[in-house]
């Protein structure tokens, strides 16, 4: 057994475990050490000495979890959620002899929220504005047909942006029509491409990119300096697309996640097709959307049922 007694080595210790055993994405692990980070600073008080593994206990933890009084209940579930998973892979691996905080219950309660969606015409005026970038300006024709790749893969794939950013040429098989996918928790799963319009703009943008030199290994979308996209630059391209007309102020890549997965099921698209389209582990995630259709549902009804308009 190789244990260790201070925290700070503790948490280099989990957050390596979880890149080399779990397999935890780049962005998941980012958000992992700023919550683990959030709970070291809470523990030495500013100090940078750090505290002893065994002085910690549930009383301690409680009042963490008692100082985050202008957090969201959301965000203090998440963080006490790291922690857990912390300690409980300490006392997996007998790192420490005994898991203080195991059964440790969040009593702040968390709210339910539906995600954020975007009306079908908001969708469309996005759509049509890559477009009509294109053809008003035909000297930046690489970066728009770039762009119009991008929105079109956004809202056809449902893709969280960390997985667009990833997408190689090679993820993408042209003859069967489909697209591999490494999400969260490195789960592989194949996208169909079924949308026309879709296959259209990604077939320009992969002909751009190959008569630039690209092979199957380099990424589908890149910037200026012909790096690999970011995150924050796929957000920038929406922001750049988004106008009065879109009726958002902002539009964002998880938002057309979201919006396509409950047009689908509108539209009377299976929950499980849903599930493995997004990449979801567990079905009961996808459920989400059925509450979003409902209250889609409830808004049209009240707005055209006869009995509401009728003045008596």
């Amino acid at each position: 057994m190789n244990q260790f007694n201070e925290l700070n080595s503790g948490i280099e210790w989990f957050l390596l475990h979880c890149v080399d055993h779990r397999k935890l994405s780049p962005h998941t692990l980012k958000a992992y050490k700023h919550d683990l980070n959030h709970f070291f600073k809470f523990l030495t008080n500013g100090r940078e000495a750090g505290i002893q593994l065994p002085a910690i206990n549930r009383d301690i933890v409680r009042r963490w979890l008692g100082s985050m009084t202008s957090a969201k209940p959301r965000t203090v579930r998440r963080r006490l959620a790291v922690v857990k998973s912390m300690f409980a892979s300490f006392e997996r691996y007998e790192r420490i002899t005994s898991n203080p905080i195991a059964g440790l219950r969040n009593e702040v309660k968390v709210g339910f929220s539906l995600p954020r969606t975007i009306a079908r015409s908001a969708v469309r005026s996005l759509l049509n504005s890559t477009r009509q970038q294109i053809a008003m300006n035909p000297n930046a024709i690489r970066r728009k047909t770039r762009d119009m790749a991008i929105v079109e893969l956004l809202f056809a794939t449902g893709m969280r942006v960390s997985e667009a950013v990833s997408t190689n040429i090679g993820h993408i098989d042209t003859q069967r029509l489909s697209i591999s996918v490494r999400g969260k928790g490195n789960r592989e799963r194949e996208i169909p491409i079924v949308c026309d319009a879709f296959r259209e703009a990604l077939d320009a943008q992969i002909t751009e990119r190959k008569s630039s030199g690209a092979g199957m290994d380099d990424p589908v979308f890149i910037n200026r300096r012909g790096a690999r996209m970011s995150d924050q630059s796929i957000r920038a391209v929406l922001r750049r697309h988004t106008s009065a007309k879109t009726g958002a102020r902002r539009i964002t890549p998880h938002m057309l996640r979201h919006t396509v997965a409950t047009l689908l099921l509108e539209d009377g698209a299976d929950l499980r097709h849903i599930q493995r389209l997004l990449g979801h582990s567990s079905i009961a995630t996808t459920t989400i959307y059925v509450h979003v259709t409902e209250r889609s549902q409830r808004r049209i009804l009240a707005r055209c049922h006869p009995r509401n308009k009728m003045n008596i």
